[in-house]
């Protein structure tokens, strides 16, 4: 059997003890302090198994939402916050739905004690896991072939995972194609990056016959095919490229979630709110909110509303520039809420306005939008769906990540919606509020996350 087939085998058993473990806990748990003290009856035997399969398959569901099971992909400390917060919910559901078998509020003391042995079984599962990955040593090769685009940030990118990836070397691709497929390793993978359509068909197929993985750095027409769908036109397969706008109904549904989900947000959270917006005046007595031109569908300008979380005047100079790393403009108290993303919570009332939406592209600065699009003119299709307080390019990315690499998060986004996706990604955001490599600002000397140091340049 081929080693990397055996590791994905040993790897599903793993995920199904790790599963069936949370499931065998929540039984104890419940054959202990719930299933002889409800007062209202229910079926020993198959009530408790629909039960625990309910459970399992909730706990399963989040951790693919959360990749509590990227093992080779993610630090230990990053797969036990992904499966503690996914057990989280899965035991909040599930108290829930026995306080609706017992028609009642039952004793939530058995639910904690439950998610404390959770947290130890998770912890020890992912150490466990962790080192017997490290000793099978899975790790796969790469040559990383291009042409126009400079390769070393992507090689940067992908050697962050040590235990899974190691790229190998550099072959620029201009018109010598034979030659380079012939002195590429059949038992290692390709990572094409910026490389004309022709020879990367050509290298594609090579990769393809002689069974070699292929790891492709995406531009926008990649993105934009991905989604297609496919249409038969007699006996001839055709491709039809969505147009990157939603459906009357979809809009409509989009708009009545983000009505919904603002005015309980602004409801819910309203002390929060309230006691940050006491705190920013109390401490240098400067304005609250801090206004601000941006962009959102069809180019339109609207003031976004935050929380200040800057010096009064942070650009007095007039030049428009993004947070850098150890920003000195930041308060304390902006700190704080940045770390957290209080500060962007008044943009829910952006939301019930309709400026902006719950799940959207970022929306950008006029300014650095213009910047950005004399190098990626592309980057205005980002303006063919209405901006958003989170979205693809918040979850996945990082403040300071790339415009490039932001503008195909986007366009993924854009070209793949559903209310499906919304929802997931508002399950995402909940993950990285705790995550502070995803506040983190440009580098020093930067105005924008391009590597230019001047706007204009």
């Amino acid at each position: 059997m081929d080693a990397r087939r055996k590791n994905k085998m040993i790897m599903v058993g793993e995920i199904f003890f790790n599963v069936l473990g949370m499931g065998l806990l929540f039984l104890l748990i419940w054959f202990i302090f719930y299933r002889y003290n409800l007062m209202t009856t229910f079926l020993y035997k198959k009530g408790t198994a629909v039960l625990i399969f309910i459970y399992c398959v909730i706990y399963l569901v989040f951790n693919q939402i959360y990749s509590g099971y990227k093992i080779g992909y993610l630090r230990s400390s990053e797969i036990i916050y992904s499966q503690c917060l996914s057990m989280l919910f899965v035991n909040v559901i599930t108290f829930l739905q026995i306080c609706l078998i017992d028609r009642r509020i039952v004793a939530v003391h058995p639910m904690v004690i439950l998610s404390v042995i959770d947290v130890a079984f998770i912890s020890v599962w992912t150490i466990w896991s962790k080192r017997r990955y490290k000793k099978r040593s899975i790790i796969r090769n790469l040559t990383v072939i291009y042409r126009d685009k400079e390769p070393w940030d992507a090689a940067d990118k992908i050697n962050h995972y040590e235990n899974k990836f190691n790229v190998t070397g550099f072959v620029k691709c201009e018109n010598n194609i034979d030659e380079i497929l012939e002195d590429l390793n059949k038992n290692n993978g390709v990572v094409l990056c910026g490389i004309d359509p022709l020879m990367r068909k050509r290298i594609m197929d090579f990769c393809f016959e002689n069974s070699m993985p292929i790891f492709v750095v995406p531009d926008s027409s990649d993105i934009i095919l991905k989604s297609a769908t496919v249409l038969s036109m007699q006996d001839m397969p055709l491709f039809q490229c969505h147009r990157g706008e939603l459906s009357m109904i979809d809009e409509a549904i989009k708009r009545l979630f983000d009505v919904c989900a603002s005015l309980i947000g602004i409801i819910v959270l309203s002390p929060v709110m309230l006691l940050s917006a006491l705190a920013v005046k109390l401490y240098d007595g400067g304005p609250v909110l801090y206004k601000q031109d941006r962009l959102t569908i069809r180019g339109e300008v609207f003031k976004v509303y935050k929380f200040r979380s800057m010096v009064v005047d942070a650009e007095k100079d007039g030049v428009a520039r993004l947070a850098q790393a150890g920003d000195s403009r930041i308060t304390p108290v902006g700190m704080v809420m940045r770390r957290y993303r209080i500060d962007e919570l008044p943009q829910l009332f952006n939301i019930l306005k309709g400026d902006i939406s719950v799940v959207g592209p970022r929306p950008e600065r006029p300014e650095i939008s213009k910047q950005y699009e004399k190098t990626m003119p592309e980057f205005k299709y980002r303006l063919k769906m209405k901006a958003g307080l989170t979205g693809y390019a918040q979850v996945l990315g990082r403040y300071n990540t790339t415009p490039y690499d932001k503008l195909m998060w986007d366009l993924m986004y854009i070209e793949s919606y559903s209310f499906m996706m919304d929802l997931k990604i508002i399950l995402m955001t909940i993950k990285i509020l705790f995550v502070p490599e995803s506040t983190q600002g440009i580098d020093s000397g930067l105005l924008t996350a391009e590597k230019t140091k001047e706007v204009g340049r």
